[in-house]
């Protein structure tokens, strides 16, 4: 997609822009989810520099000096990045935008923390220069309202629907991502499975395949140390991120394959692979099948 849309190599510069989640801070719950990680629920807790330019030219530096790279899709990463005001966004997002190398700009968000303003303001930016990718990324997770309730996500999915009904309606020229997690608490395959066909039934532009990890000082960590909660195992993963590709249209762009495997704080799974060994054996798991992506979704 990005070979399609730029006639250069595009890198992601990711940002922490000092966000919140609203299953955090009070208005909807507290404690996040079960697998977040407690202790960056306080910026001041993260590290790093809170200046937008700042971590930009960070980035840009690493890339630059890794791969020689020039040009950059600015990534608000961590958190929820379209709950604040209106004009706070702007200014951070105009910020991002204006700065040296960047060609765009993705803003990871939960579906129900976006309204018709904040996505007037995305429209324009795509409108302003057409060249530019301009993406929101919206964390369904999960289409199993018991599974969202027992991982105190604070939105059910009815709020992903209504988020992408919204978002074409009032800004068709953003791409939009859906993210789904592979493993949560309770999940059982044919759940997995139906989250993976509800998420090709609402055709997102692309999306991001995560597995569920257990992150230390999470609930999560709390309920896998005493036996509440089971990772999968590498094959198990495997077998069920192929069960979804074939499930979401041969159409959509895939992200992301696998979250983080080997990240500092991690407590499992430990699979012993790379990421790339990972969306190996997916792809060897298909070829295996005689499947691919789209071989269990409905023909138009």
């Amino acid at each position: 997609m990005l070979k399609e849309r730029f006639p250069y190599k595009v890198y992601k510069v990711t940002i922490d822009a000092g966000m919140t989640c609203p299953n955090i801070d009070g208005r909807v719950a507290t404690g996040g989810c079960t697998y977040c990680d407690n202790t960056s629920f306080s910026p001041a807790l993260r590290g790093g520099d809170p200046r937008i330019l700042r971590q930009i030219e960070s980035g840009r530096a690493f890339y630059k000096e890794r791969y020689g790279a020039s040009h950059f899709l600015a990534y608000f990463q961590t958190f929820s990045n379209t709950y604040a005001p209106i004009e706070k966004l702007k200014s951070l997002w105009d910020k991002a935008l204006g700065a040296e190398g960047i060609v765009g700009m993705s803003v990871g968000t939960r579906p129900d923390c976006i309204d018709e303003e904040k996505l007037r303001l995305l429209q324009a930016y795509a409108e302003a220069d057409p060249g530019r990718l301009i993406c929101i990324e919206y964390g369904m997770q999960t289409m199993h309202d018991a599974t969202a309730t027992a991982i105190n996500r604070g939105h059910d999915h009815q709020s992903t629907i209504d988020a992408m009904e919204l978002t074409r309606r009032i800004a068709p020229d953003v791409h939009v991502c859906l993210h789904i997690i592979v493993g949560l608490p309770g999940e059982t395959a044919d759940m997995i499975r139906e989250s993976a066909a509800e998420c090709g039934r609402l055709r997102p532009d692309s999306v991001k395949v995560h597995h569920c990890y257990v992150f230390d000082n999470t609930k999560l960590a709390i309920d896998w140390r005493e036996g509440r909660y089971r990772s999968l195992e590498f094959d198990e993963y495997v077998g069920l991120a192929a069960d979804v590709l074939e499930r979401l249209p041969s159409s959509t762009y895939i992200q992301r394959l696998t979250g983080e495997i080997n990240a500092k704080g991690v407590l499992a799974p430990h699979w012993g692979k790379s990421k790339l060994q990972v969306v190996a054996a997916i792809s060897d798991e298909l070829a295996r099948r005689g499947r691919g992506q789209g071989s269990c979704y409905p023909s138009d």
